[in-house]
């Protein structure tokens, strides 16, 4: 096993936090997709929670991450990917406060880096949920996901003056390597989709979604570290188009041969929606060439990966 300081080609350093999530997966075979295994395993420097083998589904293997506590040691990166973070649904697992050390810990490392590389391109995914504590004071104790990834987003915004520092906000998401899928409505309805079960939607009121390929946002990531655009803070919505849940539903029910699905919607009571303007982030994918999938091309991608999932 190669030891951390020779982990890097001399030519180009690509930092990548947070390698055994499903974005940083994503972002590992992105990567390899559009350069090569090879150039893979030269370019980009991978870490995770602890030192460990991540497999991202490549036919040459996985790829070794280190401690994410020694991502100091790498000395001139090229770029940062940021895509470390304790999702809130591991509140109730570690405890509030064990998940907020846990988190600032993150940052902290990352914030190191930024500072002693005050030029390199960042860039970092945030989520929609904290749209809503734009321009509120921090809830630590009531929201603690939100505020914990406003405080990145702040970090992004004061380390941007010498550099590209990009944000993107994801609301829900699509793509190959869904991790739990059983917690997201689209991996929810694919599951039992490919359980031969009727369709169930629990909310009794329609629910409205703005859905952003993973991996074409890992694309655009890359992208934009070796092209990046002037200095300055991006904060970018990405999202495509907005579904209605029946909708989403109906479509894998029809792609199944399955009966319509089973709810119980009102459709006098208040919508609940979750969306940005993903104008930006579309015009960007314009701009370096790339395509955002169709939902129908979302949805069987993500559907390739949880066969993948279940079959392994």
């Amino acid at each position: 096993m190669a030891s951390l300081t020779e982990a890097a080609s001399p030519r180009q350093r690509w930092l990548l936090t947070g390698a055994g999530g499903w974005f940083g997966k994503t972002a590992l075979y992105e990567y390899e997709q559009r350069h090569g295994p090879e150039a893979l395993r030269k370019d980009v420097v991978a870490f995770a929670s602890k030192s460990r083998w991540v497999d991202f589904g490549s036919a040459h293997g996985p790829i070794q991450a280190w401690d994410l506590q020694e991502i100091g040691s790498i000395e001139a990166p090229s770029g940062l990917l940021h895509l470390a973070f304790l999702t809130r649904d591991r509140i109730g697992e570690v405890g509030l406060n064990a998940y907020i050390e846990t988190n600032r810990a993150i940052t902290s490392a990352v914030r190191a880096v930024l500072q002693a590389n005050p030029t390199i391109p960042a860039i970092t995914t945030s989520s929609g949920a904290a749209a809503a504590l734009d321009g509120l004071p921090t809830n630590l104790e009531g929201n603690p996901y939100a505020s914990l990834k406003q405080e990145e987003e702040a970090l992004w915004q004061k380390e941007a003056k010498r550099r590209m520092a990009v944000v993107f906000r994801v609301y829900a998401a699509s793509g190959r390597m869904m991790a739990g899928p059983e917690r997201f409505a689209l991996g929810d309805f694919l599951l039992q989709a490919l359980n031969g079960k009727q369709l169930q939607i629990k909310a009794g009121h329609r629910v409205v979604r703005s859905y952003g390929h993973v991996g074409s946002l890992m694309q655009l990531s890359w992208a934009l570290l070796k092209q990046p655009k002037p200095n300055g803070f991006y904060g970018v919505d990405a999202c495509g188009d907005c579904i209605d849940l029946l909708e989403l539903a109906q479509a894998i029910s029809d792609a199944f041969g399955l009966q319509a699905p089973n709810h119980t919607i009102n459709p006098d009571l208040p919508v609940d929606r979750y969306g940005g303007n993903g104008a930006a982030f579309c015009q960007l994918l314009e701009d370096y060439r790339l395509v955002h999938p169709t939902l129908e091309q979302q949805i069987a991608d993500t559907l390739a990966g949880l066969r993948k999932q279940i079959q392994a």
